[in-house]
């Protein structure tokens, strides 16, 4: 279908759908509760104010030139020192490990994060100064200045790699302050803006530096899971409405990359069915059913998947849901539309899997299927149409200059649910399948091409 004029999961802004990321689609609610979370009195103590450590940035590049001497002075090098006295000073009390100690995994050190704003005060002194501050996290009242608003700032995603610190306590986020930037995200910088692509890249940095908050902490108390259960689920929607909402034939900025998208997506699942399934003796998440049907159709283009084993090991409320009965129904009808057929039975078979085909569009297009339900599975419209004609190819290829003209460009648009016959023709173009013209004028798949 054409990623502006959707039929199916239907066509809708961003402003309207936002509201399926910061809270279950029954919830009773589309108004942000949540303010920006004030930074902590302790911003103050180290580097004095936000004014005071902007003026902090200026007084550091101003005696970068000048002795050694000076520069120990700055309150910049001695936050610098002070971080450094904490990670002394951690691995001393065992709250983090030892690098040159090694341990056993099941000796691992939990850290519990105490960081209390949305971004820790040493990552703000040192992307401040490093210019590493981003347009989202500037004064909106002194855009042209670039003045930074540190109330606005959120932490950013750090890759790990060899030779890189253990993050500290104070660098890590507890559960509470991650929800409260989770909130922030979603209900206040998102509405902010007037469509997703121009917020999107800071948004998805940023939840994934909260996803490795959470995973570094390896939570286990009920308040802290429940807390982290909520924020890893409206990541998930807001990937899956990303993957919907930003899918166009140009990139909806420079760097935005689909294929990233979902691999995010997939980390983003796969955390929170452990979380599931790793608490379920102590917490029954509300929203499971609903994730769990996201993630059956997000796994279509698996052909060996066994679902009969992960269905049976839910709970019946889990497993007999209609979302996750939907959900399995399209599934089987798009692996069906996968399945390569025996060369002698494909004219034979290729009515049974044309009726897998009418299968699999209507249930997208029914009321069973929610919307963000059609958003995962229309990530795999273009290889279902793709295989669907393929195997129309095969089946109806009769040798030698003998035309079928069958296949109408009309008979396409219905039977794999584009939006109209030009979306039809440019779909065949850009995968190599041959339209030609018939007597009547009418445009129809060449199928000895």
């Amino acid at each position: 279908m054409a990623s502006q004029n959707r039929r199916t999961p239907g066509a809708r802004n961003f402003a309207q759908e936002q509201r399926n990321i910061t809270a279950p689609p029954d919830s009773k609610t589309d108004k942000a509760t949540n303010s920006i979370p004030r930074t902590s009195s302790r911003e103050t103590t180290a580097t004095g104010s936000s004014q005071d450590r902007w003026n902090v940035v200026r007084l550091y590049k101003s005696v970068e030139s000048r002795s050694k001497s000076k520069l120990t002075q700055t309150p910049l090098f001695q936050l610098k020192k002070a971080h450094d006295r904490e990670h002394a000073d951690a691995i001393a009390k065992g709250l983090i490990a030892d690098p040159d100690k090694p341990r056993q995994l099941d000796e691992a050190i939990k850290p519990t994060g105490t960081c209390q704003d949305m971004c820790p005060e040493y990552e703000r002194v040192g992307r401040i100064v490093q210019k590493d501050v981003w347009k989202e996290e500037w004064d909106p009242a002194r855009l042209p200045e670039k003045v930074v608003d540190e109330k606005r700032m959120v932490k950013k995603f750090r890759r790990a790699a060899a030779g890189l610190e253990e993050q500290l306590p104070s660098d890590l986020r507890p559960p509470p302050i991650l929800q409260k930037t989770v909130d922030y995200l979603f209900n206040n910088l998102i509405n902010e803006k007037p469509a997703l692509r121009s917020i999107h890249h800071f948004v998805w940095d940023r939840t994934r530096a909260i996803r490795n908050d959470f995973s570094i902490q390896q939570l286990t108390r009920l308040p802290d899971v429940r807390i982290a259960i909520d924020c890893y689920e409206r990541i998930a929607r807001f990937h899956i409405l990303s993957l919907h909402q930003l899918a166009q034939s140009d990139k909806p900025y420079d760097t935005y990359d689909a294929y990233q998208e979902r691999e995010q997506l997939d980390r983003t699942f796969l955390s929170l069915m452990q979380y599931y399934d790793d608490n379920r003796h102590i917490y029954q998440a509300p929203n499971e059913a609903e994730f769990r049907a996201y993630c059956i159709l997000f796994q279509i283009q698996d052909p060996d998947l066994d679902f009969g084993d992960t269905l049976q090991a839910l709970p019946s409320n889990i497993s007999q849901d209609p979302r996750v009965r939907t959900a399995f129904e399209l599934y089987v009808a798009a692996a069906n539309v996968r399945v390569s057929q025996n060369v002698l039975k494909l004219r034979r078979s290729c009515l049974t899997v044309e009726a897998n085909w009418a299968r699999f569009w209507s249930l997208v297009q029914s009321t069973s299927t929610s919307y963000l339900m059609g958003c995962v599975a229309e990530i795999y419209f273009t290889v279902i149409r793709k295989t669907a004609l393929v195997e129309l190819c095969r089946a109806y290829y009769r040798g030698g200059k003998v035309k079928v003209e069958d296949w109408t460009l009309n008979k396409l648009v219905d039977t794999l649910a584009f939006d109209d016959e030009s979306e039809a023709q440019t779909f065949c173009d850009q995968h190599g399948f041959t339209l030609a013209e018939g007597e009547d004028g009418a445009s129809y798949l060449d199928l000895t091409s």
